[in-house]
This record gives structure tokens, C-alpha cells and sequence, in this order.
């Protein structure tokens, strides 16, 4: 009967000892989480660039962020990243504007959107971007972005809400940044 008390005595102690320890390595990521996807560095807007990009999806409040900046004479030239049909983003009109590129990215992720950058910057002679995404994504695409475009980088973001939750965001967020560390290269 003893030697079951104590068994079940250290087995609850481990127990508990795992949970806290858990429960501090989630502090801690939460906390090294903060800088990169909840309060990012975001760049100012320049004066004048020569393209804005468009992350994708393009949800409504990035496109808005490219339709400002193209009314404002601060960029010539919108490159929209579209995974998918126009009509299913609502940004058929968008895309038949003569300022404005839609691209499906290959692969359709924010490395196929920066290769592509990197491709249109070489045609057109670009050497300065805006690039917009959600704040929670600005980090790594900064990484991304900047591993495949030489010229001057400004990263703004959005005022979209985090897809889902910040929970969901800082999985996969993590999840992403770690793919983007073991994938160098652009």
C-alpha cells in the first residue's frame, strides 16, 4: 500500500512538474512570438515606389492598401498575387486595370509571390516595392521578399484581422517561419 502511495505520489509530482514546464515553454513563445507576429516592424510608406505588391489572398483591406497607393501617385504599378480564379477574390475589375498585374504565384505561396516580384522587377526595371500582407505575416515575408528582391524594400501592413484566431496565427506563423529558416534561397 505504501510503495502504491508513493508511485502515484511521484507519478502526480511529474506529472505537474510537465505541466509547468509546458505551461513556461508557452509563456515563452507566446512572449518571442510578440515582435514577429503581433507587433511587427512595419515600415513607412515611401514617397514614391515603383510597385506596391499585393500579397495573397487579396483580401479587401490589402487591395485597398494598393488601390491608396496607386490614387496617390506613390506607386506606378500593382502586382496582385491571385491563388485561384479573379472571380473568386472579387478582383476581376482590379485585374483589368492597366496599373495592375495579377499573377497566380508558383508555388502559391509568399515565396512563389517574391520569385514573381523578383521576375516583373527584372521586366519593368523596378528597383523599389511597397509589400502589403497582414501584420501577422510581415516578418517572414519580409525574409522571403527580401532573399529574391535586390532594390528598396518597404513592408506595410494592413488593417486585415488576423485569419481566425492569434492562436491559429502564431502556429502557423511558426510553423512557416521554420520552413522559411530550413529553405534558403528564394
Amino acid at each position: 500500500m505504501r510503495t502504491e502511495l508513493l508511485t502515484r505520489s511521484t507519478a502526480l509530482r511529474r506529472v505537474r512538474r510537465g505541466g509547468f514546464v509546458a505551461l513556461g515553454g508557452l509563456v515563452v513563445w507566446i512572449l518571442l512570438g510578440l515582435p514577429f507576429f503581433v507587433f511587427p516592424h512595419v515600415d513607412p510608406v515611401p514617397a514614391h515606389a515603383d510597385v506596391v505588391l499585393v500579397l495573397g489572398p487579396p483580401m479587401p483591406q490589402r487591395v485597398a492598401v494598393a488601390e491608396r497607393l496607386l490614387a496617390e501617385h506613390r506607386v506606378d504599378m500593382a502586382l496582385v498575387s491571385v491563388p485561384g480564379p479573379t472571380a473568386q477574390w472579387d478582383v476581376g475589375a482590379l485585374c483589368r486595370r492597366s496599373d495592375v498585374i495579377c499573377f497566380a504565384p508558383d508555388p502559391s505561396t509568399t515565396r512563389g509571390e517574391a520569385r514573381e516580384l523578383r521576375a516583373e522587377a527584372a521586366k519593368h526595371g523596378w528597383t523599389s516595392a511597397v509589400v502589403t500582407t497582414m501584420p501577422a505575416h510581415i516578418s517572414r515575408a519580409r525574409t522571403l521578399v527580401e532573399r529574391c528582391f535586390s532594390g528598396t524594400l518597404s513592408m506595410v501592413a494592413d488593417a486585415e484581422p488576423p485569419y481566425g484566431t492569434i492562436a491559429y496565427q502564431y502556429l502557423y506563423q511558426t510553423a512557416a517561419t521554420v520552413k522559411a529558416w530550413l529553405l534558403q534561397g528564394c
